[in-house]
Order: C-alpha cells, then sequence, then structure tokens
C-alpha cells in the first residue's frame, strides 16, 4: 500500500499535526497558524489583508512560509480543538481574530507566541498584563466596542429623529463586561429618548427565537455587536430579518456594508489584519510578544448604505452623508 492510500486508511485527519510538523522541517520554512471565528467566506477580506501585508513584508505562502489556516464556522465548541490541533503543528507564530480565539489558543499554549487582530479589552480579560507591555507569549490589536456605542446611538437618532424604541443584539459569550457595557449603552440611549432593550442570542436557534423577541417589543431599530456568529455566519439572517421589518440596523465595524446594514461605525478592523501581519514579521525575526505593546486603533470608518435607507424608507441627512467616510449608492 502507499503513503497516499496508507492515510486515506487511517484517516488523514489523524496524520495532520505530526505530518505537517515534518513538512515544516524538511521544507525548513516558518509554519504561520491562523484561527478565525466565521467560514472562509466572511473572513476572506480580512484573511486577504493579513497575507497581502505579509507579502509586501517578503512573507509568501508556500515561498517563505508556510500558512495553516482553522475556521470556527460560527461555532465556538470547535476552539479549543483547532487551537490544539495548531499548536501540535509546532508553528512559530499563532494569528488569530478576537476573544474566543485567544482563549482557545492561550489555553493550548502558553510559550508559541499569539497575536490578536481585534480585542476589546485584552488586560481585563487576563490576556495581556498591560498594553504597553504585555508579558507572556500573547501581544495584538484592540477594537473599541463600547466607547463607540454612544457614537452608533448618536448618529441613529440624528438619520431618524422619531426613534423611540431599539433593541440591541448581543452574545453574552463574546465578552465578560457585557453588562457593563449595555448599562452604558442604555444610558446614552435615555438621553436621546429611546427605549434600548437588550436582546441575546448564543446560537442560531437561539437566535430564531432573539428574531420574535424583537418583532414582539416593537423595537424600531436594531444595533448588533461584533461577533463571529451575529456578524459573520448569521449575518445574511439578521440582514434579511431587518430588511422584511424596515428596521434601521447598525453594526460596530464590517468590512463590508451589504443591503440591509444601514450604518457601520468603529474602527478599522481589516487595518487591523494588516497590522497583525507586521507583528507576526517581527517575531519571526525574532522580537518577543511580551515586548510588543499592544496597539489601539487610529482608523475609525463611518459608511452609510443608502440602498438600505430607500429600501426601509429612510432619508439621510446631508449632514450625516458628508461625515460619512463611505457612501453605498
Amino acid at each position: 500500500m502507499n503513503r497516499r492510500r496508507l492515510l486515506a486508511a487511517f484517516g488523514g485527519a489523524a496524520f495532520a499535526g505530526p505530518i505537517a510538523a515534518v513538512a515544516q522541517q524538511a521544507s525548513g520554512l516558518p509554519r504561520i497558524g491562523v484561527l478565525m471565528g466565521a467560514s472562509p467566506s466572511v473572513e476572506a477580506e480580512r484573511l486577504d489583508a493579513f497575507r497581502g501585508a505579509l507579502e509586501k513584508l517578503g512573507y509568501n505562502d508556500g515561498q517563505t512560509i508556510l500558512m495553516e489556516l482553522r475556521y470556527a464556522m460560527g461555532q465556538p465548541e470547535r476552539f479549543g480543538a483547532l487551537a490544539r490541533e495548531l499548536v501540535a503543528m509546532a508553528p512559530a507564530v499563532i494569528a488569530c481574530v478576537g476573544r474566543q480565539e485567544t482563549v482557545a489558543l492561550q489555553g493550548a499554549t502558553r510559550t508559541i507566541p499569539i497575536v490578536f487582530m481585534q480585542v476589546h479589552d485584552p488586560v481585563e480579560m487576563g490576556f495581556v498584563a498591560s498594553l504597553a507591555r504585555p508579558g507572556g507569549n500573547t501581544t495584538g490589536f484592540t477594537q473599541m466596542g463600547a466607547e463607540l456605542d454612544s457614537k452608533r446611538l448618536g448618529l441613529l437618532h440624528e438619520i431618524a429623529p422619531s426613534l423611540s424604541r431599539a433593541a440591541f443584539l448581543v452574545n453574552p459569550n463574546l465578552t465578560p463586561g457585557l453588562q457593563e457595557r449595555f448599562a452604558g449603552a442604555d444610558a446614552a440611549a435615555k438621553s436621546l429618548g429611546i427605549a434600548l432593550r437588550r436582546v441575546a442570542a448564543t446560537t442560531p436557534a437561539e437566535l430564531t427565537s432573539a428574531f420574535a423577541e424583537i418583532e414582539e417589543s416593537s423595537s424600531e431599530a436594531l444595533l448588533v455587536q461584533n461577533d463571529p456568529m451575529l456578524g459573520g455566519t448569521e449575518f445574511s439572517r439578521i440582514l434579511d430579518f431587518a430588511l422584511a421589518h424596515r428596521l434601521p440596523t447598525v453594526f460596530e465595524g464590517t468590512p463590508s456594508v451589504p443591503l440591509g446594514v444601514l450604518l457601520s461605525y468603529g474602527p478599522d478592523l481589516i487595518e487591523n489584519a494588516r497590522l497583525a501581519a507586521g507583528y507576526v514579521a517581527k517575531i519571526l525575526k525574532g522580537a518577543k510578544p511580551a515586548d510588543l505593546p499592544v496597539q489601539q486603533p487610529t482608523k475609525f470608518a463611518l459608511i452609510i448604505n443608502l440602498k438600505t435607507a430607500q429600501a426601509i424608507g429612510l432619508t439621510i441627512p446631508p449632514a450625516i452623508l458628508d461625515l460619512a467616510d463611505k457612501v453605498i449608492e
């Protein structure tokens, strides 16, 4: 029996880690693990930015590095196994997207360098000792979610000043500080005369129940937390629901703003992916994560979708359009 048939007979996946390690040793190329929470199609733009930035720095997949990609497909229970699978390959460094990926990776290794692309508060979550001096094997880039809720609500109020009820769709498993975050958003909403309702969903099945709750509450707008499921694998379901119920929908910051999203405001998370590639390159050259400070966003983007506004019967004020970094017509 030849080698290929032997692998097929016993299950190639079971041998992926050892074989990958042997291949890396044989090729002499450093291996880079990449762990992402959503599906390949959802993560494509982020991955392209990460890969493109590495190429500009001289790291080409298959030529000067070997990349190993793993996707949780919006299923948090898969993170642990995927993290262990990547660690077993003994990569030089592992890049990942957010909190859940980082938790799984830190649970699997405290020695292999980890670079996260968008974690809300890595100090509060215990990933790093401080932003300036991370310590340990982990560093990366933050995203700002809670800090910008009042800004998003203010934009929504300017677009729809008669709005009095809104729902905030969240995944309680995503952020430990969610209760505090909602309290801040609720206070900002009240100052604008908006009653804000927290609606939770951690699975696609719970999302169906969440839709029913939003309908029953007569919410007139929908804010959506950034999450591999809500902003990833179930993204299209949320947009279809919002359009069907003519709800203005506000996201924290998405790589693209398809029909169904009214506005997106937040850090440029695609830029975070490019910057993460820079940290990966530094680590490949010998830098230690403990000495690379965690960086906060410097670029923010307001994107308005006029097609969505027209579809749900809203007119965007010229002053808001003037503020927008991008207007989809």
